[in-house]
């Protein structure tokens, strides 16, 4: 026998109870009309008993037909059991009936599925069809009457929240999951960049050397020259491949501040640029993941300078925070590019992609000679903390 799909497990594992609750209130009725505690006629039974059951098969027959259609009509589907179960506790005795108990499993099953929006308007429907069941009242009983309602409706409007607050927690989670499966394999590829072409490249540069330095006294110094070009691009091809090996590779740290100094220090040393770094001791304690998409945008924007920059004198890494936000700028006094001219790379497209990712927006300021400049604008949530 073929195994269901999943979509009709979970089906099943909600109609069963609904077929219950069902058979319940039809035996319930049953049970108290031949006891005589039922004064309705057979007929009105009969019919009563007849709309239940009808409510159950049609909710049987659409999630069996298609599972997913179910969800879609949900509204409808409801509406119908109220003015149902409306009409039982009308016919069965009004505020006395014992069966305004329906009302819970109808508005605490579909509290799961349904908007915020709807299913207010559901319980507002409610309020208003069990005050006409229950007409008319005395002033005593409308005390009793307004303490179901709210029974019936803040019990539905908890299970609301708490599956709403379980649906974003599993969302969070996924992502979080997301995220590290994509760590570890950004990991593996940086551990097959350092074992296979960096370990080549290497080797190359190595064997290139030696070779320089046995035929030097018989090399033609242009061809000398020829062959330290060339063992100068392997050696810039080397750094490219230990800079996409560092920013493949989590880092062991996330302690934002730390992290933007010691990438900042290094950056700067290797261009033998001055490093004007405004970082405060004090940054906000972001989320993990929004830490480690930070950090990546600031390895993105100083390997650019690194590419691009040519010979900068100067390089600027600041940090601050201000009207609920944080603001990071990274300057450089290099050549520069022309931002009319410039096609965006993966580099440029992913640091956008980031900060817009964390709700914040990314600028790039650059001309032809006069340096560039990438500002980056996070809001930060109200109960974001500091680090100490």
């Amino acid at each position: 026998m073929a195994e269901l799909p999943e979509s009709y497990r979970r089906f099943t594992r909600v109609n069963l109870p609904v077929w219950v609750i069902v058979g319940t209130a039809v035996a319930w009725g049953i049970v108290h009309k031949l006891l005589g505690k039922l004064t309705l006629e057979w007929s009105y039974v009969v019919l009563l008993i007849a709309l239940g059951l009808g409510s159950a098969t049609a909710r049987t027959w659409v999630g069996l037909k298609d599972p997913r259609v179910m969800y879609r009509m949900t509204l409808p589907l409801v509406v119908y059991d109220l003015v149902v179960i409306t009409l039982v506790v009308r016919l069965t005795g009004g505020l006395e009936s014992q069966l305004w108990l329906l009302y819970f499993p109808l508005l605490v099953s579909e509290a799961a599925v349904m908007s915020t929006r709807t299913l207010l308007t559901i319980l507002a429907l409610t309020a208003v069809g069990y005050a006409w069941a229950s007409a008319p009242l005395s002033g005593a009983q409308w005390n009793d009457f307004w303490y179901r309602v709210a029974a019936f409706s803040l019990t539905t409007w908890l299970i609301h929240q708490v599956y709403r607050s379980h649906v974003e927690y599993r969302t969070e989670l996924a992502e979080l999951r997301e995220q590290y499966d994509l760590a570890q394999e950004r990991e593996r590829i940086a551990q097959e960049f350092h074992d296979g072409l960096g370990h080549y490249l290497v080797s190359v540069i190595r064997g290139l050397e030696s070779l320089m330095h046995r035929l030097r006294a018989r090399m033609h110094p242009t061809e000398l020259e020829l062959l330290q070009e060339q063992v100068e691009i392997l050696r810039g091809a080397l750094d490219e491949t230990r800079q996409t090996i560092q920013q493949l590779r989590t880092p062991e740290s996330i302690d934002l501040q730390a992290f933007v100094m010691r990438t900042a220090e290094r950056v700067a040393q290797r261009l033998g640029a001055q490093l004007h770094c405004e970082c405060p001791p004090t940054l906000p304690n972001l989320p993990p993941l929004h830490t480690l998409m930070l950090m990546r945008v600031v390895q993105e924007a100083l390997s650019n300078v690194m590419k691009h920059a040519g010979n900068p004198q100067n390089l600027w890494v600041t940090f601050y925070v201000r009207d609920g936000q944080l603001n990071m700028r990274i300057a450089d006094d290099g050549k520069g590019f022309s931002t009319d001219a410039v096609v965006e790379g993966m580099g440029l497209q992913n640091m956008r992609e980031r900060i817009h990712a964390l709700g914040g927006e990314l600028h790039i300021q650059s001309a032809e000679g006069q340096g560039t400049e990438v500002v980056a604008r996070i809001p930060l949530a109200r109960e974001t903390s500091w680090n100490a």
